[in-house]
């Protein structure tokens, strides 16, 4: 599956809805890609689509970051918090993250280092 997450005015921002994404898991049908900005202005949308992924998860999420063009402060502190959203050990799995992502999760120490996600 693919998700982008693009900069539009409320009015003609699609929803994200159970309907839309199929049920995350473990592997079977790869990660989820992301692409597109995840920053201030993009975050509500960002925030919705990963608290569905999460909601909806009976086991890791994988995420796939390689087409993701930039992410802020915002956006990995939105992750992490989806994170927390997530059933019992499970974990959110980051793959091919942007280094400058790397760069805040590092930055953001212990404070940001939830051990319930991962980057690969």
């Amino acid at each position: 599956m693919v998700a982008a997450i693009a900069d539009q005015t409320p009015s003609t921002a699609p929803s994200v809805s159970d309907a839309q994404l199929p049920a995350p898991q473990a592997r079977p049908g790869g990660p989820t890609r992301l692409s597109g900005h995840a920053d201030l202005r993009t975050r509500p949308d960002f925030e919705e689509l990963l608290l569905v992924l999460c909601g909806r998860a009976t086991g890791d999420v994988h995420l796939d970051l390689g087409e993701l063009d930039f992410i802020d402060v915002s956006g990995v502190i939105t992750l992490l918090r989806a994170a927390g959203t997530l059933p019992g050990t499970s974990a959110l799995v980051l793959r091919n993250p942007p280094e400058s992502m790397r760069r805040i999760l590092e930055l953001l120490g212990p404070a940001g280092g939830d051990a319930r996600v991962r980057v690969e």
